[in-house]
């Protein structure tokens, strides 16, 4: 049997971490260059953010809820990426 909620939470935290990682490729070469640090920090944020997702999956898959260092970890990790996301938005001038 599956538990829903760690699988949906899962699933849900890939799919956005693969959106951010899509992001990165849209931005120009030139781009990524002027603010190397910044995309190398969200990048890595994403990957991270997609390993904290697929344990997450797993534990959905396993019937078994969530750790509470999973989430303290999926909690902190969205809150960095965000604002490192936020910071280099606003960097490349890209702010809607």
């Amino acid at each position: 049997m599956v538990s829903i909620v760690p699988f949906l939470v899962g699933v849900g935290f890939v799919a956005a971490a693969v959106g951010g990682l899509l992001e990165v490729t849209n931005y120009t070469e030139r781009q990524r260059s002027d603010e190397r640090r910044l995309v190398q920090a969200f990048t890595y944020g994403c990957l991270f953010l997609l390993a904290l997702g697929l344990a997450a999956v797993w534990f959905g898959l396993r019937n078994a809820d969530l750790p509470v260092w999973l989430v303290g970890g999926i909690a902190v990790t969205v809150l960095a990426v965000v604002l490192v996301q936020r910071r280099l938005r606003s960097r490349l001038g890209l702010d809607d």
